[in-house]
């Protein structure tokens, strides 16, 4: 089996030999300017559309702790970061985009729609929506939040020596840090 153009797109696939001088896409107009590894190890061009940049995840970091390895992916509908294991990705550019393996979607978690493109596209988090504290120790974003409840709960049990604990507000899932 030759090598072949797929429009990430619209998912039209064009032979090589044939589509091998085309600078875009002659059904939808997409650029094709990503090289892919197939499955048969054999390199697949993609077609990326203008329109991605308004597709409905964008990802944040790739992140690799101990515990945890993916990629934090925010929906710009419903605004909820979601964690998506490393494993459902076929190529990783961080900083620009990441590449979801053959016939896998994702849906947000918050609002329920499918994001369709393979590619997902690097966006800053500050420039839409507010950023996550990282844990001082391990550097992960992997926290809970400490609850009034459980501080309330200190100062009635232990009094004044629970103030060093009522003072922090998170706790890190990886190290177990409060800060």
């Amino acid at each position: 089996m030759g090598r072949k153009i797929i429009c990430e797109s619209c998912g039209t696939e064009f032979k090589f030999e044939i589509a091998k001088d085309f600078e875009k896409c002659p059904v939808c107009g997409a650029l094709f300017d990503e090289e892919v590894e197939d499955e048969g190890g054999e390199h697949v061009d993609v077609a990326v559309n203008d329109k991605v940049q308004d597709s409905l995840m964008y990802f944040d970091q790739i992140m690799v702790s101990q515990e945890h390895k993916g990629v934090i992916a925010y929906c710009k509908e419903c605004k909820t970061l979601d964690f998506l294991d490393l494993d459902l990705f076929e190529k990783l550019a961080d900083k620009e985009y990441v590449i979801l393996k053959k016939d896998i979607t994702i849906k947000c978690r918050g609002c329920g729609k499918e994001h369709k493109p393979r590619k997902i596209l690097y966006k800053r988090k500050d420039s839409y929506a507010p950023p996550l504290p990282c844990c001082p120790v391990c550097n992960s974003a992997m926290l809970k939040k400490i609850k009034t409840s459980s501080k309330f709960f200190a100062a009635a049990a232990i009094g004044a020596f629970a103030l060093p604990y009522n003072s922090k507000t998170f706790e890190c899932k990886d190290c177990g840090y409060r800060f």
